[in-house]
């Protein structure tokens, strides 16, 4: 190989690390007992949902079932 060829790619390799370094996140732990959670995010219920079904708008993720029903399931 060529010298001016390995010098281009020794410096395209070198940038190609810089852009890489900077695209990934920079974890820095400061304290073993603290951990990054995502942010919560709030769910709105689309206007023609709550209108097809109006029982949407009680609450969403109780179970279906009675108490005697969900022990059978179990």
């Amino acid at each position: 190989m060529p010298e001016d060829t390995e010098v281009k790619l020794n410096e395209l390799t070198a940038l190609v690390k810089q852009l890489l370094s900077k695209r990934e996140p920079q974890i820095v732990e400061e304290d073993h007992f603290i951990t990054t959670r995502a942010p919560a995010t709030d769910i709105q219920v689309y206007p023609e949902l709550i209108e097809t079904l109006s029982s949407i708008e009680e609450y969403f993720l109780r179970t279906p079932l009675t108490e005697e029903e969900r022990k059978d399931a179990i």
